[in-house]
């Protein structure tokens, strides 16, 4: 299912990581998109995010993401997220990982939106 609306894409991104479906996750993004690491650094294509996300869904927890504003202009949106990831730990433990998340998305050709800009700390 690809995001008719830029709102859409919070929405289609955790129903694509709680389920572990690694390559609708990457379908939300442009093939050159920018993904910034916990650690600051950009990965960018198809295949870094792929691997990056791929590690996430490997955590086997379960995000949620709050919306906090959607501005679209002339094809671009920037948007900010709240999230927090909740799994645990090999040993059991619990394991919470938040922040605030700032994204740019373009609409496509085709009407729907996918992610370019992807900085899950971004909005810190």
């Amino acid at each position: 299912m690809s995001a008719t609306t830029p709102q859409m894409l919070h929405s289609l991104f955790i129903a694509a990581f709680n389920s572990g479906n690694l390559d609708a996750l990457v379908a939300l993004y442009e093939p050159g998109a920018a993904l910034v690491t916990p650690e600051g650094a950009t990965q960018t294509g198809a295949g870094q995010l792929r691997t990056s996300f791929q590690a996430l869904i490997g955590m086997k927890g379960r995000m949620t993401i709050d919306t906090v504003c959607v501005i679209e202009a002339d094809g671009i949106a920037l948007l900010r997220g709240s999230w927090s990831l909740e799994s645990s730990a090999p040993d059991g433990a619990p394991v919470t990982m938040k922040g605030q998340s700032i994204e740019a998305a373009r609409r496509q050709q085709d009407g729907s939106w996918r992610f370019i800009i992807d900085h899950p700390f971004g909005a810190m």
